[in-house]
Formats: structure tokens, C-alpha cells, sequence
């Protein structure tokens, strides 16, 4: 963990500094003294966050990150990650094919294929409207599961004020087995609500409303 630094001529006293500091940060903290051989695979990548932090980067580039990891070690893995991207004001590129690993930490994502970018918005937007068929095929394996952060924080337990909320599920194309959920506009001139569901469901009108 030590090698970026001691390339970097850092003086041997700061390196110690840093790496203690570097340790701590993964949750490693009692593993100074350890060798790789007896750290599990969640640890081993703590370290190699850890030294890829070590030159103070402006941005952490993370290929398959969480691939050879089993579900529990992932998620400790991204919650490092996002933990990281909030105290050291981080920039995290994150390269994966799973969409659920997508879904629980990044902001933006970029859909490429054979080195071309081909499809490029929030994750909100792609999770909600695929263009591209390779978005529509990476988001269909991940649809039954929580909708992203984001949609989740504006949601609301209580009514507003002055309007009667909203959940539109809207069944998409060929990718219909599962259900997108998305807020509709507050502001919006409508007599009724309806919740409408393509493929194998039938349309179904709820209670009148306007707002």
C-alpha cells in the first residue's frame, strides 16, 4: 500500500502516517501487520482502494470493482465507496456490468458499446427509459429490485399541501414483466388518476382526483 508513496519519494515517517490514516479510512485498521494471504477478498479490495487513494487522486477509477465479490462484500464494498465519495469529495468512475451495483451508487450513468458511447443520462432516467436496446437488456435483469436512491428520497409518506401525490407504473416495450415507478409531475391538469399497465394487465382507472 506503500509502494505509490515510496515511488513518489514521500519521507518514510509520512508514508507511515499516511498508510496508519489509509488503513483506517477502508476499515482496516487492525490489519497493519497482516499479510495478503490472511485478508479475505472484501478486505483485499479495501486495500487496493486504499492504495489507489494513497497519491490523493482526484478521481477513483473502480473497473469490476465488486465482480468477484459475493452479495453481502458487495455491498460493504459500496457503501466504502459512496462513504469515500462524501468525506474526500471524490470523483468515482465506476466500470461495471451490473446494473443493481448502478442502481445503488452512481449519480449519472453511460451506456458503451464496442468503445462507443451510445446512450448517456441520469440513472433515473435510463432505469425509467432505456433507448438504446443493450440499456433495455442490461436494466431488464434488475427491474424487480429497489427503485434508485433518488426516486426513493422524493417520495413522500404524507400528502402535499396542495396536491393529491401520485405513483405512475409504466410497463416498458418487451421488458414488461416488471414495473418502473416513477413520480408524475405535481403540477398537472387532470380529472382522473389512472394507473396504466401494458402487457397482460389490464388498464385500471382509480379514484377521481385533480390538483
Amino acid at each position: 500500500m506503500a509502494l505509490p508513496l515510496e515511488l513518489d519519494n514521500t519521507p518514510k515517517d509520512e508514508i507511515k502516517r499516511r498508510v496508519t490514516e489509509l488503513l483506517s479510512l477502508v476499515g482496516l485498521g487492525d490489519k497493519h501487520d497482516s499479510y495478503p494471504s490472511n485478508l479475505s477478498g472484501g478486505q483485499k479490495q479495501r486495500v487496493a482502494i486504499a492504495r489507489a487513494l494513497a497519491s490523493n487522486p482526484k478521481v477513483l477509477l473502480c473497473d469490476e470493482a465488486t465482480s468477484a465479490l459475493d452479495p453481502a462484500t458487495t455491498r460493504s464494498i459500496l457503501e466504502l465507496l459512496k462513504d469515500i465519495n462524501r468525506r474526500l469529495g471524490l470523483t468515482i468512475l465506476l466500470i461495471t456490468h451490473e446494473m443493481d451495483v448502478v442502481k445503488r451508487i452512481c449519480d449519472c450513468v453511460a451506456v458503451i458499446s464496442n468503445g462507443e458511447l451510445i446512450e448517456q443520462d441520469t440513472v433515473s432516467e435510463v432505469f425509467s427509459h432505456p433507448k438504446t436496446p443493450l440499456a433495455q437488456k442490461f436494466i431488464q435483469s434488475t427491474l424487480h429490485l429497489d427503485i434508485p436512491e433518488d426516486y426513493q428520497e422524493r417520495l413522500q409518506a404524507e400528502p402535499f399541501t396542495d396536491c393529491v401525490p401520485m405513483l405512475r407504473l409504466e410497463f416498458y416495450r418487451s421488458i414488461g414483466r416488471c414495473p418502473t415507478a416513477f413520480l408524475k409531475p405535481r403540477v398537472v391538469s387532470t380529472s382522473t388518476t389512472t394507473l396504466l399497465a401494458r402487457r397482460w394487465i389490464t388498464p385500471v382507472a382509480l379514484s377521481s382526483a385533480s390538483c
